[in-house]
């Protein structure tokens, strides 16, 4: 799942009391495994490759909140915890992501063929995950009531930049494993990144999730028919993804059926 969806869903999982009081740089470590990785030294199995149950000494607790981003990811892409992320790739996995992906595959192959693409299966599946994703971020940002997310995601990334950015980069390099320096790096060109996005009106919008696609794969950014092709895939994944509540509801209890506590 994409950052802002995590914001959601550790939100969702404090519950109002502890959201309104808790310290914003928490939301950074839930969004670290996604964030970081935008450094060119550090990969997404680096930040996603780990074990979901490590023993949190006292002075590391805030990477809970770390993990809880995992134990959620796991359920999108595997629909089960797991103890580390499968390293095989498997296009019929029975995650959220994929089993809603799946009713975009034909679509999406369509798409492609039709801008002189072919696409395997496992690359369609891989590709409609990720359109899923997107979509399920913006079905967040056209509820009613999410306003509060392009905000608070802002908030806790000046916080932790501003007041926190030693004790989050103390920690993130104990769970991680990466040096304190790149780390600090790493946030700061994510942070610096996201911002230009939100002042060119691309961050957590449908055009935005649309070039983050086209950057991804590779696609001409200024061919009319990817962005009108890309708009009609997205606009599906939103009708697929209205049942986001009930994907937050079976993710959490999951996740507390592990035992996994909340250290706050």
């Amino acid at each position: 799942m994409l950052m802002l969806t995590h914001t959601w869903m550790l939100l969702m999982f404090l519950g109002p009391g502890l959201a309104r009081t808790a310290e914003r740089d928490l939301f950074v470590h839930n969004i670290s495994p996604d964030i970081l990785p935008i450094h060119q030294d550090i990969t997404t199995d680096m930040t996603h490759g780990l074990p979901r149950f490590r023993h949190l000494p006292g002075e590391y607790s805030k990477a809970f909140f770390t993990q809880f981003h995992l134990l959620v990811d796991d359920i999108a892409h595997y629909g089960r915890i797991c103890a580390a992320a499968p390293k095989i790739f498997d296009p019929h996995s029975n995650g959220y992501a994929y089993r809603k992906g799946r009713l975009l595959i034909a679509p999406l192959l369509d798409f492609h063929s039709s801008i002189g693409h072919r696409l395997n299966y496992a690359e369609a599946a891989y590709r409609a995950h990720i359109i899923i994703e997107m979509a399920f971020d913006q079905v967040l940002q056209d509820e009613g009531g999410r306003e509060e997310l392009v905000p608070l995601f802002f908030e806790a990334l000046n916080y932790t930049l501003d007041d926190k950015l030693e004790d989050f980069c103390r920690i993130a390099a104990w769970f991680y494993g990466i040096d304190t320096a790149t780390i600090a790096e790493a946030l700061r060109i994510g942070k610096e990144k996201c911002a230009h996005e939100e002042r060119t009106a691309l961050f957590a919008s449908l055009n935005g999730r649309i070039a983050l696609y086209i950057g991804k794969f590779g696609l001409d950014v200024h061919h009319p028919a990817t962005w009108s092709g890309l708009h009609d895939l997205l606009l599906q994944g939103v009708e697929i993804t209205a049942d986001y509540e009930d994907f937050f509801r079976k993710t959490i209890a999951a996740i507390r059926a592990t035992g996994f506590t909340n250290p706050l």
